[in-house]
């Protein structure tokens, strides 16, 4: 029976899962050759998603399987009249943070939460001592209080993980919103496949754009925690950084989280050439994407635009803050302690 730390560990994870499905956005033919994989209007159902995920995404594939055999509703992230390109990266990303809980380790005291890496790796990272991380929440700037701050930092809804279990808290929810961007990279050739038209891509976009934020997001709160931490708690700051496990998963983490948004960005003219193909105009701006056509209906020309936002500024603005030296020698301590 796990003692107080670790049913207050438990609750703030259990809670984490209802909450960040609350904090996602800031404001054709199915080719013969794949017959045996639901196409993009298929039903959506365990099976089908298991299918698409067991093709494409083994990463996915996995959560997913190791969720359904705990006994977990997958279904319960989908809200008719969605297709499954609509809600398979929420769930991957809240499967996730149920696969960490479900999977984490209770003896003696202490708390080892599973920490999902990538390619079916998981490491099991003690949980040291924490301060609630809206404790730091006044010494981030305004300018930087982007998106998710109140949600994970500044106004945490109580027994939230992100705030009560500190940088294990945040690093949680960096590892769900990584998945969800490695789902996004690793259906890139399922859309392909399946000759998708705009509002397809459009999807695949959105999301990719929304998990590229949360990466700028995350980083910066990860590393502030620990900066703020060794200025006013230093065990707690000693704690973590000569935590061998910890920094092993951060390491992991961000480094494989940078490396999926850089193929993104890679990918971005590919779809571009691939909605060309079919008679859209797609505009990559560094603030926004924007798609555009023209075509006859009832004898009439009409013209269809529409505008998927990048949230570049809040991006940059994250990314050139933990190039600062105060931050950059606390990630490159955790780099070098992870390997």
């Amino acid at each position: 029976m796990p003692n107080n730390k670790c049913a207050a560990f438990t609750r703030a994870m259990i809670f984490t899962v209802l909450i960040t499905v609350l904090a996602r956005f800031p404001a054709a033919a199915q080719p013969a050759h794949a017959a045996a994989i639901p196409d993009l209007d298929a039903k959506v159902t365990k099976k089908n998603i298991q299918k698409i995920l067991s093709k494409y995404d083994p990463d996915g594939a996995y959560i997913i399987k190791k969720q359904l055999a705990k006994g977990d509703d997958i279904l319960r992230w989908y809200i008719p009249p969605d297709r499954i390109i609509d809600g398979i990266n929420v769930t991957l990303h809240e499967e996730t943070h149920g696969y960490q809980y479900a999977y984490a380790k209770y003896a003696k005291g202490t708390v080892k939460t599973a920490m999902f890496v990538g390619k079916k790796k998981t490491i099991h990272v003690p949980v040291t001592k924490v301060y609630p991380s809206k404790k730091m929440a006044v010494s981030i700037p305004k300018g930087l209080r982007t998106f998710r701050y109140n949600t994970y930092v500044g106004r945490p809804t109580k027994n939230l993980s992100s705030d009560v279990n500190g940088a294990y808290g945040l690093m949680d929810e960096f590892a769900a919103y990584r998945m969800g961007m490695s789902n996004n990279i690793a259906l890139f050739p399922y859309y392909v496949a399946q000759s998708a038209d705009w509002d397809a891509w459009e999807v695949f976009i959105a999301e990719c754009e929304n998990d590229k934020l949360a990466y700028g997001e995350f980083k910066y709160y990860i590393l502030h925690y620990l900066y703020y931490a060794k200025k006013r708690y230093p065990k707690v700051y000693k704690g973590i950084v000569e935590n061998k496990k910890f920094c092993q998963a951060y390491r992991r983490l961000e480094s494989g989280y940078t490396k999926l948004i850089k193929d993104y960005e890679r990918k971005l003219p590919k779809i571009q050439q691939l909605l060309a193909e079919k008679g859209y105009d797609l505009k990559i701006m560094a603030d926004k994407v924007i798609i555009s056509a023209e075509y006859e209906e009832g004898g009439d020309s009409v013209s269809y635009s529409y505008s998927i936002g990048r949230y570049t500024g809040d991006y940059k603005k994250l990314q050139k803050e933990t190039q600062k030296s105060r931050y950059k020698s606390i990630h490159n301590k955790l780099v070098k302690n992870g390997k």
